[in-house]
């Protein structure tokens, strides 16, 4: 056996054929080592696919040494030939000569683990290829909308180096164990917020914070402050040390840092953009911003994007980001892909609301989706907003974990009513709480600095 039989092969060149990069040494010697050592076969099954091998012959003999270690049979080479011969898969494999063979690579044991990652490595080289390969196929049959293709092809070589999932789906026992976990940890931290926090404290304990995967929608009236809620809630998240990635299809990064200033500093807005600044609030400033550039908050204020260029972007802006949030203002302002027009403004908004779940699932985060409310709020007598009122689809409130309305009366006279917030008081309905009770939170509004308060804790202040 050449020494370069060790060595990862690369494409290599037989004649007028290209041989996809694979070590079929590397792989038998991963075998052999799995079939003389029970500790090799739980460590190998933890680094390695089926598919990582190359040679068919190979693939099966992994999988019946996984399904025997599922089933807690010994594996050993009388007991591997007895089950191969029990599925009809030994003489695919090469027969008891081959398993005996293998049996007599007892040097396999020193350096199987440098081996197995021969055989990954060349695994991920196949990968890349197949990957490219659909991207040239893509490209060549590319839709009308080219940053769709950009997405998806970063998609797919992104999924490449995704190794840590090894499938879409897990058993319900997982999923209770990571349940149970979490309850331990609730417990543990005597019911205090587990998810991203909100900063207001009645409306932390009613959703425990924000979680990864959920859909959270916003909504509001214009005029009524839910941008400015969810920059404070942006603040908020980014003290408690998450990243931040803000998408604002409406307004400048330049406003959005104002208010963040303002609201820190406690600054009028007013005065901030006209320069009657005084000293103590210059020293203000000076003092929120050094605090705001600790803030780890990616701000992108392209207008007219897409779902698409969002999931393309919030994936390269939260890449090795370990806690995080994405926020968006707001979602009747994102565009559809370039040439795919749907009958109707709801189907489209529809497809929007779904395919930001589907991300917000896809990069475990919680999404913040900003929305606006239809005119049919104000037609009705009592203001209060509802489910029904989210704007141009039926389907944002079957899509979101979480709908919030932002409620505030909009004249004296209406702050008089008993359904009504009292005036000066912006309230949030909890509308719908996938997971939770749902209810009223009560926050006072300061507009001079766009900055919200919870009610109780302000007065107590």
């Amino acid at each position: 056996m050449s020494d370069n039989a060790w060595e990862p092969t690369g494409v290599v060149e037989r004649g007028a054929q290209l041989t996809l990069p694979n070590n079929i040494e590397a792989e038998a010697n991963v075998l052999a080592a799995m079939l003389l050592s029970s500790e090799v076969v739980e460590e190998a099954l933890v680094e390695l696919l089926p598919d990582d091998f190359y040679r068919p012959a190979h693939k099966t003999l992994f999988l019946a040494m996984h399904d025997m270690y599922d089933r807690n049979l010994p594996i050993d080479s009388i007991s591997l030939i007895d089950y191969l011969s029990s599925i009809d898969k030994l003489e695919a494999v090469g027969g008891e000569a081959y398993i005996l063979e293998l049996m007599g690579r007892t040097l396999s044991l020193v350096s199987w683990q440098y081996h197995a990652g021969i055989v990954r490595r060349d695994a991920m080289l196949r990968e890349i290829i197949g990957a490219t390969n659909q991207i040239n196929a893509l490209a060549y049959n590319a839709p009308t909308d080219t940053k769709e293709v950009i997405e998806r092809a970063e998609s797919m070589l992104l999924s490449v180096t995704g190794r840590e999932v090894k499938s879409s789906y897990k058993p319900l026992t997982d999923f209770m164990v990571e349940a149970y976990k979490e309850a331990e940890a609730v417990a543990a931290a005597g019911g205090e917020t587990q998810g991203v926090p909100t900063g207001y404290p009645t409306l932390d304990k009613m959703l425990m914070g924000f979680r990864e995967g959920q859909l959270i929608i916003i909504g509001a009236r214009p005029a009524v402050g839910k941008t400015s809620f969810a920059l404070n809630l942006a603040l908020n998240a980014a003290a408690a040390g998450f990243t931040v990635g803000f998408f604002s299809l409406e307004m400048s990064g330049k406003e959005i840092a104002q208010r963040f200033i303002c609201a820190h500093a406690q600054v009028n807005m007013s005065n901030f953009r006209t320069g009657r600044i005084s000293a103590q609030e210059w020293a203000n400033i000076n003092e929120a911003t050094q605090e705001l550039s600790k803030l780890d908050i990616l701000i992108d204020d392209t207008p007219g994007t897409t779902v698409t260029e969002i999931r393309a972007k919030a994936r390269r802006m939260l890449h090795n980001k370990e806690h995080a949030i994405v926020i968006l203002d707001y979602l009747q302002l994102v565009n559809p892909p370039a040439g795919r027009r749907a009958e109707s403004r709801a189907v489209e908004v529809s497809e929007m609301s779904r395919a930001l779940k589907i991300m917000a699932k896809e990069l475990k985060i919680p999404l913040i989706a900003l929305s606006q409310l239809s005119r049919q709020v104000e037609s009705r007598t009592g203001k209060r907003p509802q489910l029904s009122d989210l704007r141009e689809s039926g389907s944002i409130e079957q899509d979101a974990d979480i709908v919030m309305f932002l409620d505030r009366s909009s004249s004296e006279q209406e702050a008089a009513r008993d359904d009504r917030p009292d005036e000066g008081i912006t309230r949030i309905v909890l509308a719908k709480n996938r997971s939770g009770p749902i209810g009223d939170v009560d926050l006072v509004f300061l507009p001079s600095s766009t900055k919200f308060y919870e009610l109780n804790e302000h007065m107590e202040d």
